[in-house]
């Protein structure tokens, strides 16, 4: 009986590891790919400063600012655009304790100058990284977009320059008219 109780405990134990481990992989594989898009948009500077911080103003509905000042704690683009993006996401998770996004900014500058990286801060409150990811993902393309629509402004929505006039094209040629064809003589009725 020790034994087979041993074994149930043992076996519960890998189970528990082993269903974890993709949970810590997913949440990794988020961190990985919202450092590489922190770089991306600090890697994008066509834009000047001043269009940046009115982009990320509109993009996060927020006054201009807020941005300003995340940016004069010596913050790059990336890392300001995903704090205001898990500001935005704790708001909306847990909008008793942190009713405002200064209160949710405020709580997440303490934990990164604990040293904690993203994933860790979104374990602490709660929530997966996925949708910060996803919103840091909008803002790099709406930043893309708008530094193109900027560097031509004859572009359209998709990026593409405009469409210049068209020339009318020619018409087909009307169809030239086939000559009637002469009546068939009458066959004469074969005889047998």
């Amino acid at each position: 009986m020790n034994g087979t109780l041993t074994t149930a405990i043992l076996g519960g134990l890998i189970l528990l590891f082993s269903l974890s481990s993709p949970l810590w992989a997913r949440t990794d594989a988020d961190e990985v790919q919202l450092e590489t898009v922190r770089k991306e948009i600090d890697r994008d500077s066509t834009k000047g400063e001043a269009d940046k911080i009115q982009s990320l103003a509109r993009q996060f509905n927020v006054e201009p600012g807020v941005i300003q000042g995340l940016r004069a704690n010596k913050q790059g683009w990336g890392e300001t655009t995903i704090e205001l993006s898990m500001a935005q996401h704790l708001m909306q998770t847990d909008a008793t304790t942190y009713p405002t996004l200064t209160a949710a900014l405020n709580k997440i500058e303490t934990l990164r100058s604990q040293k904690m990286g993203w994933g860790k801060i979104a374990n602490y409150f709660g929530f997966k990284l996925g949708p910060v990811v996803s919103a840091v993902q909008h803002a790099r393309n709406e930043l893309r977009n708008e530094s193109r629509a900027a560097a031509n402004p004859n572009a359209g929505k998709s990026g593409k320059p405009a469409a210049a006039t068209r020339v009318e094209r020619a018409g087909r040629p009307d169809r030239v008219s086939r000559p009637e064809r002469p009546a068939r003589p009458e066959r004469a009725a074969r005889v047998h």
